[in-house]
């Protein structure tokens, strides 16, 4: 099989995951109408909405495909992975600003393009705007700095 991007192939794959997941979860709820939605269809249109789209992301790079499916990286899976169980792990404990700084700087590993300078831009501005969105706008009791 030739594939155009291998890129676009493992996004489609992803897709059906998801899809597969929302269908899977959302059989066991009843469907209802469109009138008269029950709990289920919504998830349900969701997971046949991202199964058509991961289809035709598959299909499009298969289509003008000229070279081998590259292997899937494992190594940033892992360490997103990590930076999502950190967040959950420190943020009562260090404070939405510092777990965001630690959470970043750790999700730029899954990167080898990555420079500190940016990072610590985007730290920063993450950090700014996510007090800003979700402590001051929204008023979620988030804490903001460690309490020791």
């Amino acid at each position: 099989m030739n594939i155009r991007t291998s890129k676009d192939f493992w996004a489609g794959i992803m897709f059906l995951s998801f899809a597969a997941v929302a269908v899977l979860a959302a059989r066991g709820y009843s469907m209802g109408t469109a009138g008269r939605m029950g709990p289920g269809y919504f998830p349900m249109a969701l997971g046949l909405v991202l199964g058509l789209l991961g289809l035709l992301i598959i299909a499009r790079s298969v289509a003008a495909g000229s070279g081998a499916i590259s292997g899937l990286q494992l190594r940033p899976l892992l360490v997103l992975a990590g930076a999502v169980l950190t967040f959950g792990l420190l943020i009562e404990r260090l404070g939405l600003v510092i777990t965001l700084v630690v959470v970043v700087a750790a999700s730029a590993v899954a990167s080898r393009e990555s420079r500190p300078l940016e990072v610590a831009a985007l730290a920063a501005t993450l950090a700014a705007f996510s007090v800003g969105i979700f402590v001051y706008a929204l008023r979620l009791p988030l804490p903001v700095w460690p309490s020791f």
